[in-house]
């Protein structure tokens, strides 16, 4: 911890910050907003994918602040939306019916949750490389394969200590990642995908609190603790995303 503390940059990135914590205010409210509505379940469904893909491009748009470089042309963006489908359908489309599916089956369990946890581990790691061949106008073919096999033991390793962060303090502060009741792979990997961004929790606190006109003094605490929490994880990642960027550049 007291290594990855010292390693931590914020002025370069402040601006940066600002705007990533309004572009997950305005995903949050959506959401939120979608999740408390009686929609058809099957509608509800199709907007959650339809938020997952914008809030892709969004992550990428980040990216080229952070990288301070950029590629919006109309193939870019089609493949940003290609991966996050691939992502989409992995996590949603398979993982998730494999465990409904084989739910009294310790054996078949243990298996998906073990890809569940390598899906997690890795699939942030490889997100930022393809993002950083895009807006490096990269051949991806090329360069992804030599991206992996230079730097993915760095990438994994500081993805990892990032992920262990997260969830002790989700747990000790009751965000959405806790592992209070057992660490759950798959449901965390869920959650990632629709819900993986630094200020869910407050934000989620606060429209519970709102929707049951509940005191905010009542809810003080956990407001206050849950957006310290989230800014903090907002600094962690976009100073993961430099430093991947800083781990291609020198290439």
């Amino acid at each position: 911890m007291k290594k990855l503390m010292s390693k931590l940059h914020f002025r370069s990135i402040y601006k940066t910050i600002v705007l990533t914590l309004v572009l997950c205010f305005l995903y949050n409210i959506a959401y939120l907003m979608m999740s408390a509505s009686a929609m058809n379940v099957y509608i509800r469904q199709s907007l959650e994918v339809v938020l997952s893909l914008l809030s892709s491009l969004g992550f990428y748009f980040i990216c080229t602040k952070i990288w301070k470089a950029k590629n919006f042309s109309a193939s870019a963006i089609l493949k940003v939306f290609v991966l996050q489908g691939i992502y989409i359908l992995i996590v949603s489309g398979i993982l998730s019916n494999l465990v409904n599916v084989c739910a009294n089956n310790t054996s078949l369990m243990l298996v998906l949750q073990l890809m569940s946890a390598f899906c997690l581990v890795v699939m942030v790691p490889f997100q930022l490389i393809f993002y950083y061949g895009l807006i490096h106008d990269k051949n991806l073919k090329e360069f992804i394969p030599y991206a992996l096999k230079k730097h993915q033991k760095k990438m994994l390793n500081w993805y990892c200590t990032l992920l262990i962060c997260i969830v002790i303090l989700d747990t000790i502060s009751g965000g959405l990642f806790s592992a209070a009741q057992g660490f759950n792979a798959q449901s965390i990997l869920v959650g990632s995908m629709y819900m993986g961004n630094p200020m869910i929790s407050w934000m989620m606190y606060l429209f519970l609190g709102v929707s049951f006109q509940s005191s905010l003094a009542s809810m003080f605490t956990y407001l206050f603790v849950n957006f310290l929490m989230g800014f903090f994880y907002c600094v962690l990642e976009l100073n993961y995303v430099s430093y991947v960027g800083s781990l291609l550049d020198a290439d």
